[in-house]
């Protein structure tokens, strides 16, 4: 399966552009996203590799905000995580990463814990601050709340954030974060640009 997804900011100025490749050998998304965050204007790149049962490999980000920065992030196959190549053992009981500002992060989580309607989960991830390139261990969970119009709805909660109504379609991938993205078509890009 190959598709491309583009999402866009509630509040903020801006647009994520995915690129998402599904085949026997793994999932592998190519995104650009442009923000604007607490003022700062952002332009990142990233590369997501899972192997075929949606478990984070790796991670690769290229971030501009007043100059270039970049990491890699890494788990390996024993569940040891690699930061620009430094073991991260603080990182050993995280399952997926989480890029601050990527609704498609989301995904490889809702893949993983395949939750049946009330049921949870609390898993931790690596937390990416796309500001920062800050990496920590943080809390996630994940509640499958009801079927809804062929769309399913989670509730998510994250450490340090408040919890928020995600909106996924048969594959996980978000339709709408409630406040914080929705999910647009090509066509509604276009009409949006000359508003």
């Amino acid at each position: 399966m190959q598709q491309t997804l583009v999402w866009k900011p509630w509040h903020n100025p801006g647009v994520e552009n995915l690129r998402l490749n599904i085949d026997e050998h793994g999932i592998n998304a190519t995104s650009h996203l442009m923000q604007s965050l607490q003022g700062h204007s952002i332009a990142a790149t990233y590369v997501i590799n899972c192997d075929p049962r949606w478990r984070f490999r790796r991670l690769w980000l290229k971030v501009d905000n007043h100059g270039q920065r970049s990491l890699n992030l890494k788990r390996d196959i024993r569940g040891n995580w690699f930061h620009n190549g430094e073991p991260r053992p603080d990182l050993s009981e995280c399952q997926q990463v989480m890029l601050s500002e990527s609704p498609f992060t989301h995904t490889p989580a809702l893949q993983r814990c395949a939750l049946e309607t009330g049921q949870s989960e609390l898993m931790q991830v690596a937390y990416v601050d796309l500001l920062t390139l800050k990496v920590e261990a943080r809390s996630q969970r994940y509640q499958r709340l009801r079927e809804e119009g062929g769309k399913t709805l989670y509730r998510s909660e994250a450490q340090g954030k408040k919890s928020s109504e995600l909106t996924v379609d048969e594959h996980a991938l978000l339709v709408k974060a409630s406040d914080q993205f929705l999910r647009m078509s090509s066509r509604d890009l276009k009409l949006n640009t000359w508003v």
